[in-house]
């Protein structure tokens, strides 16, 4: 049965300022090549120690042939196959080692045995890891299986998930040499070099014959390559700051290798030179860089200015150098400079200025962007023009306008292709990628990001590869509050950070990251002891200041002798000039927290004045949008804790805009504290207090007290309001009862569903995909509106969605972190390709139908939840408009999904609201499918 399923850091002093952003949370199978050669091997005894039952006589040892070299990089744990063999890969189709040749009598023998490790093993060694995978999930647990189930993950191209699963072999046995081995090579395929070279001396100071030496060389090869690539900026940088009055400094082969950072320097120099002859000595490296550029764009632009009329620009180009070499111009002196440009007609210079005069010397003023654009126009240089696209996105990214800022960029960066412009464009990447985590559209942040860095890497630009090491630090932050897996990576990302770019004010960045994730592990040890290397080093480091992330880590494991400490932190953030309005709002339940369970009043007033502040600009600010959710959060638990429960249930329905008089249901949850209210058929409200759940994960299916379950019985039907991480949880209450996740989008509407039904049906995904044809679709009542096959495009979708009163969308599910944080649906693909339907694109498309939606699609109801919201297609399209959502995060059966949906629309379309008609449909289709467990997942959300 089928199943659905600010410009290079410009200046040698910004090499002194963090060029680290403050994270925004505080709160097809691949196969290897197997050589073969007529070449002799030698052949390992494997001793495999399984006595026969009954007996006391040892089998007989098993042979696997193996060659004189290894075609497998990686380390096997099994222990007769790691002994060491030289690495030789196969290059232009020769073979540069013979293969292991291990027969099938063996595979067959070891199986016999049960030695299932071994005989994945084997298959590792033959180059198929899909087939040792299987195997090693039918093999005992222990350290050596999982670091081998790590090794399948390596090999097979998924180097951040081994990295993952190889820190959890480490941390139960820190000395393992495979894990060790392979560590290092999933940190080197991340693009982590440093932290690479790192896992390698581990593994030479393990001193094992064969694997110490060629650790050591990759130590080498790997230090080598990235030493070379920091000296070549570093040369740049050096030599950059001076080329007015050195123009031989760069020489040409530096320039071709990093164009774009020399490119920077270049204009700097130009307009610094305060003689036409100055000017003139800069065109050897006009002509290198007009070479990379396919281009003859510098060559001319150093003949006009060698024409100029020096005794107008000369004393303004002079002032012009120094401000590169450092002058900083307070407001008064930068406003005037700029006029004497603009009286001067110094377009050139003034350009650059507008840039080098800004408070921090990368971003231009919003009210400067038109003449900034004007004057970018006016060069008719696509150098220029992308420069704008990136100021003038970063200026709308400033003001909450992201989708704009996406908008502009995305179409800048479809021009890229063709511009030769690489530094350019990747400084592009990396304001779009800032636009997504800033929206926490993780997966297309993940997808830029990955893009720039390695365009990065390629256009030789060491230091905007820092910048997006930072970016993916924070990505796997914010990733965080979704899954518990990421602390090694952000380890790593942070570490190759660190060690890259040394300072104090990054490694206290860094730590105090770390200890926002350790506390969302509730792991208060070990935030503390993160902080308090943090504050070590602050002593030393006058760059270092308090940041909203710091204090709020802080106010979660303060004690009693360090809060005048962190109020103290707080007051100065607050009166900070550049702390935002969803900062002040942060700071404000940051501090509430801190004192609520010391000063209960006190701690309720900063919080409601949080709440308060957050209210206007929580749609468009994501801090103020965190810190009233937190808000809400620890005051809803502080009520349960006091036993409030008609608090609880006011506070939990004004977060979520409902109004619920009777048979509702509350929850909020938050690390190893709970509180569940029920509102029963009466209307009367009671309630529990959890304080000590045994785990941090949370089971939705017992975290009902069954007492509190009984009250609703008499309940006709039932609302939950259920903070993250509990909504979106099928098992929450019985599927005997009708229920349904409520939120605050728009009023419930009692009557029955009306207006244009919407069916979309029988997409058609790329072949190349694999997806199983659905059956088509079929229902006893043609709908109005019908999208079928090829037709069934997202855009076309979103389109006649917006005017439908129901909607059933029958299609593929999917859950992929790399397309979409939540779940997606498959259609068949736009002109342009795109054939993915996420939440994102259905959250901007306005429902004027208000319409009952069915998703018939696998995992359609699976739910991103944050930590401050929960995100997914039901919320999507709730937010957008819809009356009802009906969806199930898990697989749904191809063949009864038609009649099934039908049945429950039907009863819909007579009068029933969505739950009782899910409920009724559901409980007739069990008794007569027992086996049809799928439809027990599938949950109401309006």
């Amino acid at each position: 049965m089928a199943a659905r399923s600010g410009e290079l850091q410009r200046r040698t002093e910004d090499r002194d300022a963090t060029g680290v952003p403050e994270a925004r949370r505080w709160g097809l199978r691949a196969k290897l090549g197997v050589v073969t050669a007529a070449l002799a091997v030698v052949v390992a005894m494997v001793v495999v120690a399984i006595r026969p039952r009954g007996g006391a006589t040892i089998e007989q040892p098993i042979v696997l042939e193996i060659a004189e070299a290894r075609s497998l990089e990686g380390r096997v744990s099994y222990a007769a196959a790691d002994r060491h063999r030289p690495y030789r890969v196969v290059r232009a189709g020769i073979p540069a080692a013979p293969a292991d040749a291990i027969a099938l009598p063996t595979l067959a023998e070891l199986e016999r045995r049960g030695d299932l490790h071994g005989v994945a093993a084997a298959y590792l060694l033959l180059g198929d890891p899909t087939r040792a995978g299987a195997y090693l999930e039918r093999a005992a647990a222990g350290a050596d299986v999982a670091a081998d189930r790590a090794l399948v993950l390596l090999t097979t191209g998924h180097p951040a998930e081994a990295l993952v699963a190889l820190d959890g072999v480490l941390q139960a046995a820190p000395r393992h040499p495979q894990a060790l081995w392979n560590r290092a090579l999933a940190l080197r395929e991340l693009g982590l070099p440093r932290m690479a070279i790192e896992a390698f001396e581990a593994v030479t100071a393990l001193g094992e014959p064969g694997w110490a030496g060629e650790a050591r060389e990759h130590a080498k090869a790997l230090a080598d390559a990235t030493d070379d690539r920091k000296t070549a900026s570093d040369r740049l940088i050096a030599a950059g700051v001076h080329l007015a009055t050195a123009p031989d400094g760069v020489p040409a082969d530096l320039a071709r290798r990093i164009p774009g950072s020399t490119r920077l320097f270049f204009y700097d120099a130009v307009r610094g030179a305060t003689t036409p002859g100055a000017v003139r000595a800069l065109a050897p490296l006009a002509r290198t860089l007009d070479a990379a550029a396919e281009s003859s764009a510098l060559t001319g632009y150093v003949e006009r200015v060698a024409r100029a009329d020096f005794t107008r620009r000369g004393p303004l180009a002079a002032r012009y150098a120094s401000v590169v070499a450092g002058e900083r111009l307070d407001p008064a002196a930068a406003r005037d400079f700029l006029a004497a440009l603009r009286a001067a007609g110094q377009d050139d210079l003034l350009l650059g200025a507008l840039i080098l005069t800004s408070p921090d010397r990368r971003t231009v003023p919003p009210a400067l962007l038109p003449e900034l654009h004007r004057l970018a126009e006016a060069t008719g240089e696509p150098w220029f023009r992308l420069l704008t696209v990136e100021q003038e996105a970063g200026a709308l990214i400033t003001r909450g306008a992201y989708e704009a800022a996406e908008v502009m960029a995305r179409a800048a960066l479809a021009t890229c292709a063709a511009s030769h412009l690489d530094f350019r464009c990747v400084r592009l990447e990396f304001v779009l990628g800032e636009s997504y985590l800033t929206m926490l559209r993780l997966s297309d942040a993940r997808r830029v990001i990955g893009a720039g860095i390695a365009w990065a890497r390629r256009a030789g630009e060491w230091l905007l590869e820092q910048r997006f090491l930072s970016q993916l630090a924070n990505l796997e932050m914010l990733e965080d509050d979704v899954s518990a897996s990421t602390l090694p990576l952000a380890r790593a990302y942070l570490g190759e950070l660190v060690r890259r770019d040394p300072r104090c004010a990054t490694d206290v960045w860094s730590r105090r990251e770390l200890a926002m994730m350790l506390l969302n592990r509730d792991d208060l040890d070990g935030a503390r002891d993160e902080l308090a290397r943090a504050g070590a080093i602050v002593a030393g480091c006058a760059t270092a200041t308090p940041t909203v992330l710091g204090v709020f880590v802080e106010a979660h494991v303060a004690r009693d002798d360090q809060v005048a400490a962190v109020r103290a932190e707080i007051a100065a953030l607050r009166a900070a000039a550049t702390t935002t309005p969803g900062g002040q709002a942060a700071l404000d339940q940051t501090e509430g927290r801190l004192v609520i369970e010391r000063d209960r009043a006190a701690g309720i007033a900063l919080f409601e004045r949080a709440i308060a502040a957050s209210r206007p600009i929580a749609g468009a600010d994501v801090d103020a949008h965190k810190a009233r959710s937190y808000a809400y959060s620890i005051l809803t638990l502080d009520a349960g804790r006091a036993g409030e429960w008609q608090r609880v249930w006011q506070l939990l329905g004004e977060e979520a805009g409902v109004t619920i008089e009777r048979c509702g249901l509350g929850v909020a949850v938050e690390a190893r504290r709970s509180v569940v209210v029920v509102r029963g058929d009466d209307g009367g409200i009671t309630g529990v207090y959890d304080a000590a759940r045994p785990g941090l994960d949370v089971d939705a299916a017992h975290v009902i007290p069954a007492a509190l379950r009984e009250r609703l019985r008499g309940c006709a039907e039932v609302e939950v309001v259920a903070r993250p991480p509990i909504e979106g949880s099928p098992v929450l209450l019985p599927i005997e009862l009708a229920w349904s996740y409520r939120s605050g989008t728009g009023a419930r509407d009692p009557r029955p569903a009306r207006g244009t039904r919407l069916v979309i049906s029988n997409a058609e995904p790329p072949a190349e995909l694999g997806l199983p044809r659905l059956l088509p679709w079929r229902s006893a009542v043609a709908p109005d509106v019908a999208l079928d096959g090829a037709a069934a495009t997202p855009s076309h979708a979103l389109a006649a969605l917006a005017a439908a009163g129901f909607v059933e969308i029958h299609a593929h599910g999917m859950v992929n972190a790399a397309v979409s944080d939540a779940s997606f649906l498959m259609m068949s693909p736009d002109a342009g390709g795109r054939y993915t339907l996420t939440a994102a694109e259905i959250r901007k498309q306005p429902l004027h139908g208000r319409p009952i939606v069915i998703l018939a699609a696998c995992h359609a109801g699976a739910t991103a939840s944050y930590r401050h919201e929960p995100w997914g297609l039901p919320a999507a399209f709730v937010e957008a408009g819809a009356r009802a959502v009906i969806a199930s995060p898990d697989v749904i059966a191809d063949a009864d999904a038609g009649a099934f949906f039908d049945n429950v629309r039907t009863r819909i379309e007579g009068g029933r609201s969505p739950a009782l008609a899910l409920r009724e449909v559901r409980i007739e289709w069990l008794a007569a499918h027992p086996g049809a467990a799928w439809v027990r997942s599938l949950m109401v959300f309006q």
